[in-house]
């Protein structure tokens, strides 16, 4: 959305970054009954745009990551799924990033790679898609890792129907 846009869904606080020349523009709902507030995000990559929430849960909190990657940008990811080995995390977006673990159907790329270490590498995170494609043409581009705590709570599951890209809701 660009910066004259307005978007507004009543009973939600909006974090959003508006679409710039340096930006494709991103938005977090969060239920306006839920306390959050907007953090700072850590450095995923020249390039990479990254937006962060802490939502207060009663004992806890939870940081949500909005990613997205263009594909000719590098992705740098270590200090970005290391969070999860000091707080809950959930971090999801656009990664265009492309290996055999996360899509079998697709070829592998250096972000694809580089993802697929720091799964090994960084155990407090985990990659909770099902392998189920994103994309309305196939694929998966979008990706969702939470802190391994937190997966047997967590249930994910694509939309069928679009929203406004080619791309299908995570939900």
């Amino acid at each position: 959305m660009s910066k004259d846009q307005q978007f507004r869904l009543p009973g939600y606080q909006q974090y959003s970054v508006p679409k710039g020349p340096n930006s494709h523009g991103s938005m977090i709902l969060v239920r306006a009954t839920i306390p959050s507030s907007e953090v700072e995000p850590v450095h995923s990559g020249d390039g990479v745009e990254a937006q962060a929430i802490r939502i207060h849960l009663a004992n806890d909190s939870l940081v949500v990551y909005n990613i997205y990657k263009l594909p000719t940008k590098r992705l740098e990811a270590g200090e970005l799924l290391s969070q999860a080995t000091q707080e809950l995390v959930l971090i999801a977006g656009d990664f265009n990033a492309h290996h055999p673990t996360m899509n079998s159907t697709t070829r592998m790329n250096l972000d694809g790679r580089h993802l697929v270490e720091l799964l090994t590498d960084v155990p407090e995170i985990t990659l909770i898609n099902t392998g189920e494609p994103t994309h309305i043409l196939g694929g998966t581009l979008d990706l969702t890792f939470i802190s391994t705590e937190l997966v047997p709570v967590a249930q994910w599951e694509v939309d069928d129907e679009p929203v406004t890209t080619l791309q299908r809701q995570l939900l």
